[in-house]
């Protein structure tokens, strides 16, 4: 019986040092591991190339999608998520869409579609994190509205290459 016990014990540690000694570094996702980046959107005042200007109670909605991502507090840039599954991503971007308690706004909303073209690129990066995409080929295309209504004025894009998220992609004049 004491040898059963005996053997019993020997195997489990043996079992317990494989399992230990199995475990890799890619078994865990590190924090500071490049992810899947966001487009960032910098918000310039028309007719100047540096002066930052931030729109008015923004909010930006992903074409087909139902969440909204709501800018109320005003920013001078924004990051947004770009579709992995696709080679295009449609929003619409809403200025003046705060409306009080009474549904009264001061300011009538006003929206602007842009769609975003690029070409996903999925890039393995461990066991653990898997993949993230990155978005190469970046261009851009403003739906335009009759009579000059559109609040956005311009687009450029400065960085053609959505890698990471270190500076801005694209420069919205209004």
């Amino acid at each position: 019986m004491k040898l059963y016990k005996t053997l019993i014990l020997v195997i489990c540690c043996f079992a317990a040092i494989y399992l230990n000694s199995s475990c890799e570094r890619d078994d865990i996702c590190a924090e500071d591991t490049p992810t899947t980046p966001m487009l960032i959107i910098k918000f310039i005042e028309d007719g100047t190339v540096s002066d930052i200007k931030q729109p008015n109670e923004l909010q930006v909605k992903a074409v087909g999608f139902d969440n909204i991502l709501d800018f109320t507090t005003n920013q001078d840039s924004i990051m947004i998520p770009l579709r992995i599954d696709a080679l295009l991503t449609d929003f619409e971007f809403t200025i003046d869409s705060d409306v009080d308690e009474d549904d009264n706004t001061d300011e009538t909303p006003n929206t602007d579609t842009l769609s975003f073209q690029y070409t996903p690129i999925e890039e393995y990066v461990s066991s653990a994190c898997g993949f993230k995409v990155t978005y190469n080929g970046l261009t851009e295309s403003l739906t335009q509205e009759g009579s000059n209504q559109n609040w956005i004025k311009d687009i450029t894009i400065q960085e053609g290459n959505v890698t990471n998220e270190t500076a801005a992609h694209v420069f919205i004049f209004h």
